[in-house]
């Protein structure tokens, strides 16, 4: 179960979050949730809506933008929980965790999103633990 993100590249100048929030609305998609990170000149907005090709389609020709895949996972509301569910992950040494976010979604969902290397070899490794894995159905509805 891995979730399609898009990360735009915006320059670091007033007004470029705006165009792109601008051009979500026009193309009618909902951005489901967004996390902005300062890249030097740049900035990444990475994104999860409901239908990625579309927002795909209506950002590119104004954009910089790329799709990747992603893992939502859920974890108990108690300390260590997300330790033990990171650690199914470090007997392969060759997985890195590039970053992650939290978020929960209007249908109420909690999900940690997960940017991995290797996604596949992630995703077998948490469902082989039992993790719970979100889809997009679930989380958007």
């Amino acid at each position: 179960m891995k979730l399609q993100q898009l990360s735009l590249f915006l320059e670091n100048k007033p007004g470029r979050l705006q165009e792109a929030c601008e051009a979500f609305g026009a193309a009618g998609v909902n951005v489901e949730t967004m996390s902005l990170v300062e890249a030097g000149d740049f900035g990444v907005l990475r994104t999860l809506v409901k239908d990625p090709q579309k927002a795909l389609d209506a950002l590119k020709d104004r954009f910089t933008v790329k799709t990747s895949d992603v893992l939502a996972i859920q974890t108990d509301d108690a300390p260590g929980a997300l330790a033990k569910a990171l650690a199914l992950l470090a007997p392969n040494k060759s997985i890195n965790i590039e970053y992650m976010y939290g978020f929960t979604s209007r249908n109420n969902v909690t999900a940690i999103i997960l940017s991995v290397n290797e996604p596949d070899a992630a995703l077998e490794l948490l469902q082989k633990g039992n993790v719970k894995l979100v889809n997009s159905e679930t989380l958007f509805g």
